[in-house]
C-alpha cells in the first residue's frame, strides 16, 4: 500500500514597517536563525530527532519499542531530509519521573540541531516537560501520552498521534454496556495522573450510558499484594471490573481477581497492552481479559520490525511512533530552507504550522491535528483505537 503525504503550507514572508514618513521602505524581519527561532543544521551535519521515552524501569519495554519504531520510521523515510542524514537520539525520561523528563527536555532544547522530539512517553513526563518545550518553541509529538489536559494548556508546539483518554474511556464504557451487557462495574485506578484521569472518564461515560458504578477503588503504585482487594471485588461480584493504570499492577490485579474466584469481565487500557509486562506476568489468568489500545501492526510491519531488531513487538504504540516521525519529517521537508553555506534552517513556528496544516496517511489511519495538537476524528478507527481480547496468550482484535 502506498502511503501518501499531503502538505498544505502557507508561509508568508512577514515585513515589518518602520516608523516615519509614508515613503519609508519596509524593513524585512531578521531570519529565524537570528531570532533564535530556528533549527540550524550545518552543511554535512545530521539533523537530529530526539526520542524521550522510558529506557529503564517498569515501562522499559514500551519505551524501547517506541524508540526502535522511531528508528525504523526514519529508515523507511529514506534516512535523510534535503541531503542531511537523520540521527535518532534516545534519552531516558523515566516515564513517571518528572525531573528526568524535564532534564531530557532541556538537553534536547540545548541542541540546535534537534528538529523535534518524539515524546515524552508518559503523562507525568509530559506534564513536567511540555512547558519547557513550549518556551523553546520546540515541536514535541507524544505517541503515548493520552491525558486530555495535556492539550488544554495552550502549548502551540504540543502534538500527539495517540488518542485522548476521553475517547478511550467512552470506548470502554460503550463496549462494556453494549457488547458485554455489563450494567454494574467496579472501577480501580493506580492513583497516578494517567490512571485517575482515565478512571474518571470511564465512570462518567459508564453512568451516562445507564451503567451503575458499584464502587471506585484506588491502589498505590508499587503495591504487589492485591488479595484483599480481589476478595472484596469477588464478593461484590460486579459484571465488570475496569482497571485504569499501568503494569505491573494491572497484570497483578488480574491475576489476583481470578485467584479470588472472580469470573466476570476484566477491562484494561492501552498501558496494559504489553506481551511481556501483561501476558507473561498475568500468565494463564490473563485469558479473556479485554483491553483497549492502539491499532495492531500488520504482518508486513511486524516482519520489518522483528527482522531489524531480532525480537517481537510488545506494544501497538510502535504505530503511533511511526506516524509521529513520518508526520514530523514531512513537515520539516515542507518548511526547511537551504542556506548559501549549505546549512539547513527550519523555522520552529513554521514547523508547528506545517504540522497543523498537513494530513498524513499513516499506519494508524489519517493523521491530522487540530488547533490544540490533538488528532482530528470522532470514531475509534479515526483515532487509531481498537479493542482486544486475550486469547491463547495473544492479543486478538475483538469483533
Amino acid at each position: 500500500m502506498v502511503r501518501t503525504v499531503t502538505v498544505v503550507v502557507a508561509l508568508a514572508l512577514m515585513l515589518a514597517a518602520c516608523g516615519g514618513g509614508g515613503n519609508s521602505a519596509p524593513t524585512p524581519a531578521p531570519p529565524p536563525e537570528a531570532r533564535g527561532g530556528a533549527v540550524v543544521v550545518p552543511a554535512g551535519a545530521p539533523l537530529r530527532i530526539g526520542v524521550s521515552v522510558a529506557l529503564s524501569g517498569d515501562q522499559v519495554i514500551i519505551g524501547t519499542d517506541i524508540a526502535d519504531a522511531v528508528d525504523l520510521a526514519v529508515a523507511d523515510a529514506g534516512g535523510a531530509v534535503r541531503g542531511h542524514p537523520i540521527e535518532v537520539v534516545r534519552k531516558d525520561d523515566g516515564c513517571t519521573d518528572a525531573e528526568r523528563a524535564l532534564t531530557v527536555a532541556r538537553t534536547f532544547i540545548a541542541d540546535e540541531r534537534v528538529g523535534g522530539v518524539i515524546g515524552p512517553m508518559c503523562t507525568i513526563g509530559s506534564q513536567a516537560a511540555n512547558d519547557e518545550y513550549a518556551r523553546a518553541s520546540m515541536v514535541h509529538i507524544t505517541p503515548a501520552s493520552t491525558r486530555a489536559e495535556l492539550s488544554a494548556q495552550g502549548d502551540a508546539y504540543f502534538f500527539r498521534t495517540a488518542w485522548q483518554d476521553g475517547a478511550q474511556a467512552r470506548l470502554q464504557a460503550r463496549y462494556a454496556i453494549d457488547r458485554l451487557r455489563a450494567t454494574k462495574a467496579v472501577i480501580i485506578d493506580d492513583s497516578e495522573p494517567y490512571g485517575t484521569g482515565l478512571a474518571e472518564g470511564v465512570a462518567g461515560a459508564y453512568s451516562e450510558l445507564g451503567g451503575q458504578v458499584v464502587s471506585r477503588e484506588r491502589i498505590g503504585r508499587g503495591t504487589t499484594d492485591f488479595a484483599g482487594l480481589a476478595r472484596q471485588v469477588a464478593t461484590a461480584n460486579p459484571d465488570a471490573v475496569i482497571y485504569a493504570g499501568l503494569n505491573p499492577e494491572g497484570a497483578l490485579i488480574v491475576r489476583a481477581l481470578r485467584d479470588a474466584g472472580y469470573a466476570g469481565a476484566i477491562i484494561g487500557p492501552d498501558a496494559l497492552v504489553s506481551a511481556r509486562d501483561f501476558l507473561v506476568t498475568a500468565g494463564a489468568k490473563a485469558e479473556g481479559a479485554i483491553l483497549t489500545g492502539g491499532a495492531a501492526p500488520d504482518e508486513a510491519y511486524v516482519a520489518r520490525f522483528s527482522g531489524r531488531y531480532l525480537r517481537p513487538i510488545s506494544t501497538p504504540f510502535v504505530l503511533q511512533a511511526n506516524d509521529a516521525v513520518r508526520a514530523l519529517i514531512a513537515a520539516i521537508d515542507a518548511v526547511a530552507q537551504e542556506r548559501g553555506d549549505g546549512a539547513l534552517v527550519i523555522d520552529r513556528a513554521g514547523l508547528a504550522s506545517a504540522l497543523r496544516a498537513q494530513a498524513y496517511d499513516g499506519l494508524t489511519g489519517t493523521v491530522a491535528f487540530d488547533e490544540r495538537g490533538d488528532r482530528r476524528g470522532e470514531t475509534a478507527a479515526e483515532l487509531g483505537l481498537a479493542v482486544y481480547t486475550v486469547s491463547e496468550g495473544r492479543f486478538v482484535a475483538a469483533p
